[in-house]
């Protein structure tokens, strides 16, 4: 039996991986930091990096939040539903608090999605499906994933019989605005910078 500490130092260790910082120092030559939002998520990589270097970096970023569940719920098929998704927040905060980079990192919507696809999938295609409508209208990433955590909230609220699970996505709710505060200024004041198409926009 594997004591669940190392699920959750795990999880941490392998969330705190700062994939987008790292692909564009080795691939790039480049800090990201110093360019586009000064981000280190999946968004910045796409805008400085790239379409196939963000990519990369989202589909990583990803399987850092789904990885760690998969591991724990096959070990622990017996579990509570709550622990996968503890497992799952060490990785979140691994992502943002990353000890590699000042424990400064990214907004963990990819890490986040995949800790979501993990332990709730019916979730994670509700919360996709806001997330694709609300960019095709808006082209605003912040905006569509604040969408979808609202619209995961209200899924787990009336979707899921226990109590702790609806506390657990309700502080996630909180958590993703709380990351977000600086993009929520730049909505309010209209300088959300919006991903378009270069080909589409010459």
């Amino acid at each position: 039996m594997i004591n669940p500490l190392f699920y959750f130092i795990f999880a941490f260790f392998l969330g705190s991986i700062p994939t987008a910082f790292w692909a564009g120092k080795i691939l790039k030559g480049m800090d990201i930091r110093e360019f586009g939002s000064g981000n280190v998520g999946a968004t910045n990589a796409f805008r400085v990096l790239g379409k196939g270097i963000g990519s990369f970096v989202f589909i990583f970023d990803f399987l850092k939040g789904a990885t760690p569940i998969y591991l724990f719920s096959y070990m622990n098929p017996a579990a509570q539903s709550i622990s996968p998704l503890l497992v799952g927040l060490a990785a979140i905060l691994g992502h943002v608090f990353t000890p590699f980079l000042g424990f400064r990192g990214g907004k963990g919507i990819a890490t986040g999605a995949g800790v979501l696809l993990a332990s709730y999938p019916v979730f994670f295609l509700i919360a996709i499906a806001v997330w694709i409508a609300a960019f095709k209208l808006t082209k605003i990433v912040s905006l569509s994933s604040l969408l979808a955590v609202v619209a995961l909230l209200i899924s787990a609220i009336f979707g899921s019989p226990d109590n702790k699970v609806r506390l657990f996505f309700l502080g996630m709710t909180l958590f993703v605005f709380w990351t977000h505060r600086s993009n929520i200024i730049r909505l309010k004041k209209g300088e959300e910078r919006p991903i378009v198409n270069k080909q589409k926009s010459k």
